[in-house]
């Protein structure tokens, strides 16, 4: 059942980008009669745009916890988001889990 709904969810989504893209394509074409088909090249612009921001939200650095060790007897080396210095790690968190929709905006 989940994977239905997972499905449905998918489908809902590739389909609300088409109908996003086709929009714009009838109105250029209705307002000046020509098509213009850079819509394609702007929407994947837009895409790049909101992954790249995705990904700099995400970025992280390496801490080295010398009170802590892994199960070799080495120093535990933990990653930290860089976002964990300037907004607390709750806000971090928060951050990175509303990265996408954050991009998009």
């Amino acid at each position: 059942m989940d994977a239905i709904v997972l499905q449905i969810l998918n489908g809902l989504d590739k389909g609300s980008a088409y109908a996003l893209i086709a929009l714009g394509l009838t109105l250029i074409f209705g307002t000046l009669g020509v098509v213009n088909f850079a819509h394609g090249a702007l929407f994947m612009i837009g895409a790049f745009c909101a992954v790249t921001m995705q990904r700099l939200l995400s970025l992280s650095h390496t801490v080295i916890d010398p009170t802590q060790t892994d199960f070799l007897g080495n120093p535990l080396q933990t990653k930290v988001p860089y976002l964990a210095s300037v907004f607390g790690t709750e806000g971090a968190t928060s951050l990175i889990a509303w990265s996408v929709p954050l991009s998009i905006i």
